[in-house]
């Protein structure tokens, strides 16, 4: 009889902390970590917008520094229970002395996930051992939803009473980088333009081809042809959506792989082109720099980080080949620095 009390005390104990860790992780919400959250409805969609001010300057008449997310379906907000254990841009925590910062999150993605639900990227998976993303963010995971969508927002918050609308920045970061510069071409509001590791000529293909050449060494990379082939198809049928393999869809690819060095050429809002010269994009960054020297264009600047690599981190190989230290401070802090003299 005592046995068989243990037992049932035993099973209810376990069912009641599964049920409190379940209310527990229900209840993490946007506003734990410092962010107003609004959801907005844009012609059908979902849409979840984080706000990052200064504590106590909420309602403070600020302008908007809209930061675009790059590539992967990564949840806004990840935690592991009790704390983020990462950061959903490279400016958060560093511009919102200036400005609100406002993040958007991916089509499809949860917006608060805790690690160990995640891979270790940190990405999101319907199915998490075959790595198959939420058919919505397989459907929308394309240059032009995401500019759509972030005008769409963009033009809703300039109607809160705390968005100044006299200077609108626009930051994207790698993959974002493409997003923020065709949002700037579209939308006249904007003021400022930074184009963070991005890379002009025919972004994504280009950087996956160079990513296998630097791997060749006396012999050819098979992976080379293996890309081009798969670029090949992707021309073939660019607006195809599929997610097989774990490759992104080819509308993903192939809207993310348009040159837009003309693009950012026709721009007259002022810009500035932020790169590390350990990224990969940096040889064609370079090249980008010396057209626009030839051709006279006043409203790019260029600010270039010696031996820092695509998230502005720096490796000694000397030291330890594992460590990697941050320079992001130094690097937004002169993107401010940048803002307030233009």
């Amino acid at each position: 009889m005592v046995t068989i009390l243990f037992n049932f005390f035993k099973n209810s104990l376990m069912i009641f902390a599964i049920i409190t860790f379940q209310k527990v992780t229900a209840q993490i919400k946007a506003e734990d970590f410092g962010f107003r959250h609004f959801q907005y409805f844009i012609e059908g969609d979902s849409i979840d917008v984080l706000v990052k001010s200064k504590i106590g300057d909420e309602n403070k008449k600020k302008p908007i520094f809209f930061s675009v997310q790059g590539s992967l379906g990564v949840p806004l907000i990840i935690h592991n229970g009790k704390q983020r254990v990462k950061y959903s841009t490279l400016e958060e925590g560093l511009v919102e002395d200036d400005y609100h910062l406002i993040i958007v999150n991916k089509p499809g993605i949860p917006l608060i996930s805790h690690k160990d639900s995640l891979s270790n990227r940190g990405e999101y998976y319907d199915n998490k051992s075959k790595k198959i993303y939420p058919k919505e963010y397989v459907n929308k995971n394309y240059l032009e939803y995401y500019v759509k969508r972030n005008i769409s927002v963009i033009e809703l918050l300039l109607k809160e009473n705390w968005v100044d609308s006299s200077k609108i920045i626009v930051s994207g970061h790698s993959q974002g980088s493409g997003i923020a510069a065709k949002m700037a071409d579209n939308l006249s509001k904007i003021t400022h333009l930074i184009y963070s590791s991005g890379l002009p000529y025919y972004s994504t293909i280009l950087a996956m081809l160079h990513k296998e050449r630097m791997m060749e060494e006396d012999e050819e990379n098979p992976y080379v042809e293996k890309t081009i082939d798969y670029w090949k198809n992707v021309v073939k049928n660019p607006y195809q959506i599929n997610n097989e393999d774990g490759w992104d869809s080819n509308m993903t690819m192939y809207s993310f792989s348009k040159s837009q060095n003309e693009l950012l050429k026709r721009l007259k809002i002022p810009i500035l082109i932020s790169y590390g010269t350990k990224d990969e994009s940096s040889p064609y960054q370079d090249l980008f720099r010396i057209e626009t020297i030839n051709e006279g264009s006043e409203n790019i600047e260029f600010k270039v980080y010696v031996g820092l690599d695509h998230n502005y981190q720096f490796k000694s190989e000397k030291i330890d080949s594992n460590k990697k230290t941050d320079y992001l401070k130094t690097v937004i802090g002169e993107w401010l620095k940048w803002l307030k003299e233009n």
